[in-house]
């Protein structure tokens, strides 16, 4: 009786002071497995009957779990070009809403991508790519991680977003459509889960949890309880996949966690079937994963690290960057008053670059450079070296976030002071003869993607080189092709 007693007054104190977690069963696992990866779907290939049939079964298991849509329908469609063709995706996204009045506007999202590469003819014989491991698996643990948040979601303080990505197998598709669509503000997304190919923990030993340690004390937590659940975590890291959904959140500056047992067996070939994955540890990683969660939307304070806090969420892009960048082209000296016009000869530019960012489309770029500029006439060459300092105003488009890309356009001015040059092999004469000073226009415009920089550039003086006004105008004038990289 005594015994009793105590084991009732402890479950009491668990129910009112804590989150009941309902233990994710293998078997149900193993059920939604043997149907997402049967035959039947025929490797759930994007914008394919089998896909949409997929998308349907996950949809119709949010709503009988008692997931909220998020908008009017469980199916949030995208469209995107392959080729020629149009072609129509559909995440699947459900809630289970916070219950404190302030943090329940705060994310946590677990993802997991349930399309796969489908089949090939061989002779004529149909050859279906399964995918149970990739990403069935990662699927159906999502599926059964939002079952048991619904049962314990009055203790949730943040609100929790479950996501079935489509067309993760064509480019992170279906991933990146949701963080552009912005079904909920990005900025309130504190952490996000990709869950992807966790069915053989029996053959890795160990859990990969890539990137959480881009989310402050995620770590620490995560260590504590994998430990209570005998699960070997092996790495956590910082630097964010670019293999799976975690890439689009992670561009758009929220702290995004790969989890996976690694690439095992039979990846993306026809063997990968739900016969051969590891239900006891799918479920021991559901399980981690749903204390996890509980355990963050409750934490008190959610935030990134200052290197990711660093990024903005649609930009990516810091207040103040620098890089290298190189100028290679041609040059020439413009000589108005006289009957003869130089030719244009090799010219190049390098040194350093800053910006500093005033809005998301509006930046203010500092140059120091070294300069050279060249042209041919009649008596010989014309070389000049200088240190030149552009200052340009960067008017750019907003930064396209699964490929980090835009484009851009600059104009401004530049001072240049030469130091040194040679006319027909002689030595110029910078203090008596020729001005060692310039003042002139830079304009340019370009692409930026993953920080790489490509432009054209065009530069003309507007002072003359030479000291004697009489002697009648030298001016300098280049066009560039530009390369530089922004760190």
């Amino acid at each position: 009786m005594i015994r009793i007693t105590v084991s009732l007054f402890f479950a009491l104190l668990v129910g009112i002071g804590g989150f009941c977690q309902t233990e994710i069963s293998a078997d149900k696992l193993k059920e939604h497995l043997f149907f997402l990866a049967s035959d039947e779907l025929e490797g759930r290939g994007w914008s394919t009957p089998s896909g949409r049939k997929a998308a349907e079964y996950i949809a119709s298991y949010f709503d009988e779990i008692g997931l909220v849509p998020i908008g009017d329908d469980y199916l949030h469609s995208f469209y995107s070009r392959n080729g020629q063709t149009m072609l129509i995706g559909q995440n699947v996204v459900g809630m289970v809403e916070g219950s404190d009045p302030e943090l329940k506007d705060e994310y946590i999202v677990l993802g997991a991508h349930y399309d796969h590469i489908s089949y090939k003819l061989v002779e004529g014989k149909k050859i279906v790519y399964n995918g149970a491991d990739d990403n069935a698996s990662g699927t159906a643990t999502v599926m059964e991680i939002g079952k048991a948040l619904v049962d314990g979601k009055a203790k949730l303080k943040r609100s929790v977003i479950l996501v079935a990505f489509d067309a993760e197998e064509s480019g992170l598709i279906g991933s990146g459509q949701f963080v552009r669509q912005e079904i909920v503000p990005i900025d309130q997304i504190k952490v996000m889960f990709s869950i992807d190919m966790v069915g053989r923990l029996a053959e890795s030993n160990s859990v990969t949890m890539g990137a959480l340690d881009n989310l402050k004390g995620a770590t620490d937590i995560l260590l504590t309880l994998a430990k209570e659940k005998d699960i070997k975590i092996k790495k956590t890291g910082g630097g964010v996949s670019f293999r799976t959904d975690t890439k689009p959140f992670g561009d758009a500056g929220v702290p995004a966690v790969y989890v996976t047992t690694g690439i095992i067996g039979p990846y993306h070939k026809p063997e990968d079937d739900p016969e051969t994955l590891d239900y006891d540890g799918m479920a021991k990683i559901s399980n981690l994963l749903t204390e996890l969660t509980v355990t963050l939307a409750n934490e008190k304070k959610l935030a990134p690290v200052p290197l990711v806090a660093a990024q903005t969420n649609k930009t990516t892009l810091p207040f103040f960057r620098y890089g290298v960048k190189t100028n290679l082209g041609a040059s020439a000296h413009i000589y108005p008053d006289e009957f003869y016009k130089a030719k244009s000869n090799f010219s190049g530019e390098l040194g350093f670059l800053t910006q500093f960012k005033l809005s998301n489309n509006f930046a203010i770029q500092p140059e120091l450079l070294y300069s050279t500029m060249a042209s041919r006439i009649g008596t010989g060459h014309f070389r000049a070296h200088s240190v030149s300092l552009p200052l340009s105003l960067v008017l750019a488009s907003t930064m396209e976030p699964s490929l980090k890309q835009r484009f851009f356009f600059s104009a401004g001015a530049y001072y240049s002071y030469y130091f040194a040059g040679r006319m027909a092999k002689q030595a110029v004469d910078f203090t008596n003869t020729y001005n060692p000073q310039e003042i002139g226009l830079v304009i340019g415009g370009g692409l930026e993607i993953m920080s790489v920089m490509v432009n054209v550039h065009y530069k003309r003086g507007f002072t003359s080189l030479l000291k004697d006004s009489n002697a009648g105008p030298i001016m300098s004038r280049g066009l560039y092709l530009t390369f530089g990289y922004l760190f």
